[in-house]
Parts: structure tokens; sequence; C-alpha cells
């Protein structure tokens, strides 16, 4: 009986070497993955403030790859978005925050916000199409009114 134990501690010791070995080399594989993740989101964040928007918008969207649920890159991509003219596509990103977390303020300000812009620059953009003495455009300037007032009020 002793021998049948001996062989069962012998072979368990062996399985659990295995374990550890193996345990070891995903960790080591992870910690690398999280290094090269951690600089790709240092590289994006410094492009980005140094106002280099297309190559911090690769960067983020490496990220956003890897990372789906990651919520920073998709605000700063929707940033990028703004600051480019690209409202369409800052709307998706501020979407795709308030989905992620929405309980964080950011995403639905930021959403709004651009929003708002594309209401003015859809009455800007009309304008071309209204003599700007015609009723049209008296129209379209009372609306670009209402909307900045009621954004003070």
């Amino acid at each position: 009986m002793w021998g049948k134990s001996s062989l069962a501690v012998s072979q368990l010791i062996v399985i659990s070497t295995f374990f550890l070995i193996l345990g070891g080399c995903a960790t080591t594989t992870g910690s690398g993955e999280n290094a090269e993740f951690s600089n790709l989101i240092e590289k994006a964040s410094s492009q980005y403030e140094a106002g280099l928007l297309t190559e911090a918008e690769s960067s983020y969207r490496k990220v956003t790859a890897l990372r789906p649920d990651y919520y920073e890159p998709w605000l700063k991509l929707g940033n990028i978005y703004v600051r480019t003219g690209q409202l369409e596509a800052a709307v998706r990103m501020f979407r795709e925050c308030t989905e992620l977390r929405p309980d964080d303020v950011r995403g639905w300000s930021n959403l709004s916000l651009t929003r708002l812009k594309q209401s003015l620059a859809v009455l800007d953009d009309a304008q071309q199409y209204f003599p700007s003495e015609s009723t049209g455009a008296a129209v379209l300037r009372n609306s670009r009114e209402s909307l900045i007032k009621n954004l003070v009020d």
C-alpha cells in the first residue's frame, strides 16, 4: 500500500510542477502583453498631448482593437474626431463611451456638445441656400439664436 501511495504522490508532484511551469509561461506571456499594451497607451497619450492627432488616432485604434472594453481610448478618439471636424465619427466614439460606462459624465457631456456642434453646423450650412435677406435666412438665424439662447438659459 505504501508503494501505491508513493507513486500517487510522485505523480501529483509531476502534475503540480507541470501546472506551475505552465502557469509561469502564461504569466510571462501576459506580462509581456501587458507591457506592450501599456507602451501602446503611453505612445498614444504622448502623441495626443503633442497634437499628433493622426498618429494618436492610429495608436488609439490599436488599443481599442486589443481592448474594446477600455474606456479612455474611445474618449480620446472622440476628442480627436471633434478637433478634426469629423463629428459623425466623434458621435460614434462618445456613444461607445456611454455604453461602456454610462456612469461617466465625460462621455455624455462630450456627446451632447458634439451634437450641438452638429446642429450649429447644419444651420450654418443651410445659410448658403438662402439669400441673406430672405425669410429662410431669417428662420435659420432665429433657429441658431434660439439654440444658443436655450443653452445659456
